[in-house]
Formats: C-alpha cells, sequence, structure tokens
C-alpha cells in the first residue's frame, strides 16, 4: 500500500510528552512525598507530568488561540534528571499572521494508555510475583518488584491523561 500526501499542506505541531515533565523542584516535592515508590523517584512514569499543562495546551490548541507557548523539557539539566526551561525558551506557534495548527502529533510511550480498575491491576501484580517465584534464577520482572500499593498510584495517575488524549 502506498500513502499518499493530502494536496494540502495543513500546519502541524509535532509534541512529545516529555516537555510536559513537571519541573524539576516538582519532580522533587513527588519523589520525596512517596520515598518508599521507586516509580517516581524520576521522571517517566504518570504522575510525572504537568497535567494542567497539557490541559491548558490542548484546550489552547483546540480553540486556536494565538500566541501559544509550546512547552520544552531539558533531559540534560541537573545533571541528566533535567528541568524544564523557562517560558521565555518556548517556542510559540499560531502568532500573527501564521496560519493555526490544524494537525498534534502527541507522543510517548504511555500516550493512549489507560489505566484499569484495581482489581484488574491486583490480578497482574499477583501473576507477576507468582511467576517470579516459580523461576530458581533472577528473572527482571519490574512489577514484582513494586509493591501493589506503588503501582495503583501510578495507575490512579494515569488515570488523569485520559484528559489529554480524549
Amino acid at each position: 500500500m502506498t500513502l499518499r500526501s493530502p494536496p494540502y499542506n495543513l500546519p502541524t505541531l509535532t509534541l512529545s510528552i516529555d516537555d510536559l515533565y513537571l519541573p524539576r523542584s516538582a519532580q522533587v516535592e513527588l519523589a520525596e512525598s512517596h520515598p518508599h515508590n521507586s516509580l517516581i523517584q524520576h521522571r517517566g512514569e504518570p504522575s510525572t507530568h504537568d497535567m494542567t499543562l497539557g490541559l491548558e495546551l490542548f484546550r489552547a490548541l483546540k480553540s486556536r488561540a494565538s500566541d501559544i507557548r509550546i512547552p520544552s523539557y531539558d533531559k540534560s539539566m541537573h545533571n541528566g534528571k533535567g528541568d524544564r526551561l523557562p517560558e521565555t525558551a518556548w517556542r510559540i506557534i499560531n502568532s500573527n499572521g501564521d496560519k493555526p495548527v490544524e494537525v498534534v502529533i502527541f507522543e510517548g510511550w504511555c500516550v493512549g494508555f489507560r489505566s484499569l480498575s484495581h482489581r484488574d491491576v491486583e490480578e497482574k501484580w499477583k501473576r507477576s510475583r507468582e511467576e517470579v517465584s516459580k523461576v530458581t534464577t533472577q528473572v527482571e520482572s519490574r512489577l514484582a518488584q513494586q509493591t501493589l500499593e506503588n503501582v495503583l498510584f501510578v495507575n490512579d495517575a494515569l488515570r488523569g491523561y485520559d484528559k489529554l488524549t480524549e
């Protein structure tokens, strides 16, 4: 099958969920408020993104607002722990005279994932732990290494991401 370009050129924005990470100070605060949850001691998992910023950004894009600032996150800051760049460094789209963005390509590893019921998470978690206990050699299972409480925390946070992709 051959894919063909449409006969028109729509203004497009490619946006990474990484650019919606919490600022470093908020990441540290989140990690410190859950010191035993290894899943959120660093960026990446659901709960480590700024959902308020993301929702505001998508509302502005949907309404084709003018002068929308696109957040940017620099993973090299703080010895690789990263931080959000100041707003003055963010690019601006839909400026005066520009065609407003019509297509948004939103990418990232958890974009489109949906949370599970607590019961489903618990069943998967128990199965993972049972499988690891059956094997005599060291098996790498991130799920089995976590407490159920920590996994449920991330699963519950994932529920809030639905608003970005609906």
